[in-house]
């Protein structure tokens, strides 16, 4: 590499870490390149415009000076740069990455950056104040200007403003008054400290919204990957290719699907053929590829068809044939046109998760990640928030306008609330104009309170539909959990009554759940004084849910769940207390004292059992991890495979390279790392593919789906088949029938767990479940005691 070049790579290698971009994989960095490149193309002609102006003001002002002629050629050599660059910049094409082009567009800005400051050191500002002035309005115009054009690129825009920068402090600071010297040195130097302060925050928004976007366009491949039909259909035709990749066998089914005749796809390469007819890199496509060159069977591939104007699917299935001594003679494959029930599935999906106006989520889906997210805050303590958002005067709408003209505000409606929302929060249409919204992970009020103000301040803004302006306006109730509920109904009811609260002070304003505020507060001071001295006073218990196996149905191992025994409130949900040890730092010491707890106890059982402890996210943040299992482990003897750490994706979202690093010591020991509640995510697969799991914990709702719900039921089965792709073991949770059972014990998951095998045991009850489950009647004179040791 040459020494311009490898200047070149160090400075785009420090941009990269300041913006963020130096994690990203080298795929996913040249789309951004393109992006950014795209994005200095659509400014080009505004910065080149600038620079005509800036050059025909000098060259006024300086009209008759000795300097004048020197000034003119330097700014004729910098426009013809920008005139060059513009030009340049025209051909880039938007998500293109093109390392030359970039390396011009750097070249360029440099160039122009450094005769600009020739131009400015050069200006006499002493001796005219019309030129002064001039020169700094000129100098702060192509900065201003350069900034906007620039910054998504922050090479090009450092390559042409720091030499202006250069060039503005000495032309135009030395003025031989140490007062204007030290007052225009101040001005330039903070506006300098703030463009670039402005250019990374930007550039770093930049960078994280567009991989963003490219990230979740992968993630959608690889889900399209995975969701197949597991259940083989008759295949509608037969095609075949010989050894060089041209077709050499059709059926008339396979002519029909294509419209081509049977004789011009008869000697055509038929991967060629498929390259045509479907998308640009699709990835399934390059799954066959893999397959062919490699010689092996690809089965059930579902590719999309983009040829004509009709949406078409296909599933494909090939084997390679050989002769009998070995030699390759091609592909015999079958292939149907699945277009029908792809279409359907989408119908179906829709229909039943979303509404269909506003293609929001229904009031039956919302309700669901509700129940979700309840479920995580009872066993992890994860604060959350939901509202209520009525529109006010909608109803005037509908009946001077008609109920067409309503339906387009709603739609108009959701789009401006989903645009307020981040990816991770959830959106619902109740009905009529109610709407409802799922703030996930999100315990600080004052950031709900922003949202609200943002969602109500959106809404007071003017509606257009059909040349008429509509004002309308919002109120919002807002429940806070686990402060204002910790089940869905009541969440719901206090969001609503907070809703009627906002309507009655006057609509259009959000209002915060507060009728029972002062005493649940006061409720909960008291359990956080008593919760700080449990685990001194010894009343904090472990109990042990079974895993068992789903081939026999004998137990595998245990999960361990904290309970809090109260000398006066009896047994305590941790729904109760977790959450508010969450808050403080009483979660560290309950967490550590859960495990150490859990290790001690599964060394007393027989070597084949496990016993998984799940963490809570800010127990996992907050403590020194590594150490704490370490020492769990050397104390109590247990072998580190038999001891098992859940987790949840909520975990990843923040910090990921720190969480990766904390895992990476866990596993180190030897110790399982499980993934639990899998599936009802949002990232799920991504992370399965980044993060070092053992093993998924399928969540209870797709469990208790799978007795009704074929579509349950499929994903399940994908489910499986993901994991056994990537080698992950899976436990199904909240199994509760012989039938749920069966199923998930046909699709090859290894563990289940639930109320149907057993519901949690405390410590004294372990050794008679041990007795009975794998002693049997025949031997229940037995012991208890011996029943741990046999």
């Amino acid at each position: 590499m040459s020494a311009p070049g490898a200047i070149f790579s160090r400075i785009n290698g420090f941009v990269d870490r300041a913006i963020g971009a130096d994690g990203l994989s080298p795929a996913v960095r040249e789309k951004l390149l393109g992006h950014q490149l795209a994005s200095v193309a659509l400014m080009a002609p505004a910065l080149m415009a600038t620079s005509l102006i800036v050059s025909v003001v000098f060259m006024v002002v300086t009209w008759g000076l000795p300097v004048f002629g020197l000034l003119a050629a330097l700014l004729s050599m910098i426009n013809v740069i920008h005139f060059s660059a513009t030009i340049v910049a025209s051909r880039i094409e938007a998500g293109r990455a093109d390392s030359d082009a970039a390396s011009r567009v750097v070249l360029m800005a440099l160039a122009t950056g450094v005769l600009w400051a020739t131009v400015l050191s050069m200006l006499p500002v002493d001796q005219d104040m019309a030129i002064r002035t001039v020169a700094l309005l000129g100098a702060g115009g192509l900065l201003c200007i350069s900034l906007i054009a620039l910054i998504n690129f922050p090479q090009a825009l450092a390559a042409l403003t720091i030499p202006i920068v250069v060039g503005s402090l000495r032309g135009l600071t030395g003025l031989g008054q140490s007062g204007d010297i030290l007052v225009q040195g101040t001005l330039i130097g903070g506006f300098t400290f703030i463009l670039v302060t402005v250019v990374f925050n930007h550039a770093s928004s930049f960078v994280a919204l567009r991989a963003s976007e490219m990230l979740v366009e992968e993630k959608g491949q690889i889900i399209g990957l995975l969701l197949r039909e597991f259940e083989q259909a008759a295949s509608d035709w037969i095609w075949g290719i010989d050894q060089t990749g041209a077709v050499n066998r059709l059926s008339g089914g396979f002519t029909r699907a294509t419209g081509a005749t049977e004789a011009d796809l008869t000697g055509a390469d038929f991967l060629d053929f498929m390259q045509q007819v479907t998308a640009p890199s699709d990835p399934l496509l390059r799954e066959i590829e893999r397959a062919i060159a490699t010689r092996e069977t690809f089965q059930d591939v579902e590719v999309r068809i983009t040829a004509g104007a009709q949406e078409c699917w296909w599933r494909l299935t090939g084997k390679p044939i050989f002769d009998e001594a070995g030699q390759y003679l091609g592909y015999l494959g079958t292939g149907s046109d699945i277009s029908d029930r792809k279409i359907a599935e989408r119908r179906i999906t829709m229909l039943a998760h979303h509404d269909s106006l506003t293609g929001l989520l229904n009031r039956t889906r919302f309700t669901e990640q509700l129940a979700l997210n309840v479920a995580r805050l009872e066993r992890y303590g994860t604060p959350f928030a939901a509202m209520f958002l009525d529109l006010d005067q909608f109803k005037g709408v509908n009946d001077t306008k008609g109920h067409m003209i309503g339906d387009r505000l709603l739609v108009e409606v959701a789009a401006r609330i989903q645009a307020q929302l981040k990816e991770t929060d959830v959106a619902a249409r109740f009905g009529g104009d109610e709407f409802a919204i799922l703030l996930p992970d999100t315990g600080d009020k004052a950031d709900v309170d922003a949202v609200a103000a943002r969602l109500v301040a959106r809404m007071r803004e003017p509606f257009f539909i059909e040349d008429d302006m509509f004002l309308i306006g919002a109120s919002v109730g807002i429940a806070m959990a686990p402060d204002d509920g910790i089940r869905p109904d009541h969440l719901l009811r206090n969001a609503d009554l907070a809703l009627y609260r906002a309507k009655a002070d006057g609509r259009s304003t959000h209002r915060f759940f507060e009728s029972q505020m002062d005493s649940e507060q006061r409720e909960r001071r008291l359990i956080e004084a008593d919760l700080r001295g449990a685990i001194a006073r010894n009343e904090l218990v472990l109990h042990y849910q079974p895993l068992v196996s789903a081939i026999d149905g004998l137990p595998t191992g245990f999960e361990a769940l904290i309970r809090w025994n109260h000398p006066t409130r009896g047994l305590v949900p941790p729904a109760e207390f977790i959450a508010i040890a969450e808050q403080s730092d009483l979660i560290v010491d309950i967490g550590d004292w859960t495990i150490n707890q859990a290790c001690m106890a599964a060394a007393e059982w027989p070597d084949h059992l496990t016993v998984a402890v799940n963490l809570s996210a800010r127990h996992f943040r907050r403590s020194d991890i590594g150490r704490v299992v370490q020492q769990a482990l050397r104390h109590s003897g247990l072998a580190s495979h038999r001891l098992e750490i859940e987790i949840t994706e909520g975990l990843l979202i923040e910090n990921p390279e720190e969480v990766i690093e904390k895992l990476g010591e866990i596993r180190a020991l030897g110790v399982t790392i499980a993934m639990d509640d899998f599936g009802t995510g949002y990232s799920s697969l991504s992370y399965l593919l980044k993060f070092p799991f053992d093993k998924i914990k399928i969540d209870r709702s797709f469990v208790e789906a799978s007795t009704n719900d074929p579509i349950a039921r499929d994903i399940l089965r994908a489910i499986a088949t993901m994991a056994k792709t990537l080698k992950l073991r899976i436990t199904a949770e909240g199994v509760e029938t012989a039938e749920q059972a069966a199923f998930l014990s046909e699709i090859a998951c290894h563990q289940l767990q639930g109320f149907y095998f057993a519901r949690p045991l405390a410590r004294a009850d372990l050794p008679a479940y041990l007795l009975t489950t794998f002693v049997g009647p025949k031997q229940a004179l037995i012991e208890p005691s011996q029943a741990l040791a046999s």
